[in-house]
């Protein structure tokens, strides 16, 4: 193409994409459907999830091992526990399985595959 036709294909193509932004500025999608595809992206889920786990830690281990074992991270599935003392952590290493068992029965997504205490 000469350079002079290169120039008003670009014109006219800028021109019929501005038409068409026009028509239709903002893409047709309503709030509900905004707020799904939002919370199903993976980077909110994992934080979801984290939340989920840490406001329902209680309920899922006990009030007593809640007081000295608290989840701190969620990472790819890894759920890191922080205890108070060794004493503490050597409970849990005897409670891992159960626990994993007790989140993956609670939760419908297979959020947790192990534990890491601190």
């Amino acid at each position: 193409m000469p350079g002079h036709m290169k120039s008003n294909y670009k014109q006219r193509h800028k021109r019929e994409r501005e038409k068409r932004h026009l028509n239709h500025p903002f893409p047709c999608i309503t709030l509900a459907a905004a707020i799904k595809r939002a919370l199903n992206s993976p980077r909110i889920k994992r934080r979801l999830n984290a939340v989920q786990i840490t406001s329902e830690w209680e309920s899922l281990v006990g009030s007593n091992l809640a007081q000295h074992v608290q989840p701190v991270s969620l990472h790819k599935g890894l759920l890191t526990l922080q205890a108070d003392s060794s004493v503490w952590r050597q409970q849990i290493c005897f409670m891992k399985e159960q626990l994993l068992e007790q989140i993956s029965s609670r939760f419908k997504e297979e959020m947790v595959r192990d534990l890491r205490i601190k």
